[in-house]
């Protein structure tokens, strides 16, 4: 049964997977001694998920046969895969609101991305789960379970676009139901056929080098830069909140430091990123009068920096839940993050900022480094001679305006407008 619906033929039409690798799979499960039964039967899930839904014209019949959702009334279908996202999302929610558009939201239970929706008064499903798989193979079949779960539930509700920040669950699900698909991401370097195969619109920041983009199979026609980076949606408007502090039993006359461990489990972590990490640890853990407040990303990290790594006593305090993180890094005299959005927050707040990530530096960080907003730290040496001081607060004065706001916030009603109406041409990609 395998080696029929897994044939090198039909891998090759489905064009998602390398055919010599699949069957190179299959093999070994076939011939190894131990059981290795776990990947393919992710390549088969693969398979029969596929069958059901792109192989099904019935279904996705039954996902647009409103057309133009149902009525009047435009509706998109947004996805929060990560906690970065509520915040992201959330002015634009509001204001497509405010225009008559109703927004259906799904969740992913990862990180604080449900506490935080939540905080921000947002109405949302949560549907499927953070899992870390160790393999591409499982992790696929991770993704496309939740695809499966997030079709079923939102095909009856008609959307006319759908759209995330790198939910690629959400474009395997909005691909199958013919619903078309705007698709964000800001690193270059991620595993990105899905989105560039699938979504039907593309958003990243003018930063980045369309070559690099073309050399990684997206098709330029799908593809529209935007001004400054996606934490200026948010940040430049931001005023921070001192209440953090209580929340926290922080002294403002003491060393505030923020931690944001890497994520190990991101198919771009480079084990460097482990090494840099444990060194700033310990250098961190010989600061005196320092408060070091770490942000886990979940709550299977936090076990692991306190068992692993000996944070679970001063100067370190993990948080226990989800937090005011941009006041948080407001008060703080220093941050540092295994990369991603807290660095690009932190530097777009004033605050000095380490980024420890040790993988591929993406356009983004790359901007804010050569704009001396950012410090890259590739040596453990330099973690070692690093030096702390109070830093002077002023007036908040973010750098950013409402430019990179109000360019996505237009591409998205226009690409909502265009695709709600009943003789649009919009297709799913």
């Amino acid at each position: 049964m395998v080696n029929h619906e897994l044939s090198k033929e039909r891998l090759r039409q489905r064009g998602l997977l390398q055919p010599a690798t699949a069957v190179r799979m299959i093999e070994e499960n076939e011939t190894a001694q131990q059981d290795r039964r776990q990947r393919p039967w992710a390549l088969l899930s693969l398979e029969r998920w596929q069958q059901a839904f792109l192989d099904s014209p019935a279904l996705t019949a039954t996902a647009t046969s409103s057309g133009g959702g149902g009525g009047p009334r435009m509706r998109v279908w947004v996805d929060l895969d990560n906690s970065p996202h509520v915040l992201f999302f959330t002015p634009i929610i509001r204001r497509l609101e405010r225009e008559g558009v109703e927004v259906v939201i799904t969740v992913r239970s990862f990180s604080q991305t449900e506490e935080l929706a939540s905080a921000h008064g947002l109405k949302f499903e949560t549907i499927g789960e953070h899992k870390t798989p160790g393999h591409f193979v499982t992790r696929a079949a991770a993704t496309v379970h939740r695809a499966f779960q997030l079709a079923t539930y939102v095909r009856g509700l008609h959307p006319d676009v759908a759209m995330s920040h790198g939910s690629r669950a959400l474009v395997l699900a909005a691909w199958m139901l013919g619903i078309p698909s705007m698709t964000l991401y800001d690193y270059e370097f991620i595993s990105s056929r899905v989105f560039n195969q699938m979504s039907t619109r593309i958003l990243l920041p003018s930063v980045i080098n369309p070559e690099t983009l073309r050399r990684q199979g997206l098709e330029i026609r799908k593809f529209t830069p935007y001004p400054g980076l996606k934490e200026e949606v948010y940040i430049y408007d931001f005023q921070p909140d001192s209440s953090v502090l209580d929340t926290l039993g922080l002294d403002s006359s003491n060393l505030i430091i923020t931690v944001r461990p890497p994520g190990e489990w991101a198919h771009y972590h480079n084990e460097r990123s482990e090494l840099l990490f444990r060194t700033l640890v310990e250098r961190l853990r010989l600061t005196e009068n320092a408060q070091v407040v770490v942000l886990p990303r979940t709550q299977e990290q936090k076990k692991n920096l306190i068992h692993k790594y000996g944070m679970g006593s001063k100067p370190f305090r993990i948080a226990e839940q989800a937090v005011d993180g941009l006041s948080l890094m407001w008060h703080s005299d220093a941050v540092f993050s295994g990369g991603g959005t807290m660095v690009r927050e932190a530097a777009l707040l004033g605050v000095d900022v380490y980024s420890i990530f040790a993988g591929k530096l993406g356009s983004a960080d790359q901007a804010l480094a050569s704009a001396a907003r950012l410090k890259l730290i590739r040596e453990p040496e330099e973690i070692q001679h690093l030096s702390f001081n109070k830093r002077t607060r002023t007036h908040m004065h973010p750098k950013g305006n409402g430019e990179t706001r109000e360019f996505i916030y237009q591409q998205i009603l226009d690409f909502t407008r265009v695709c709600s109406k009943a003789e649009s041409s919009c297709s799913r990609a």
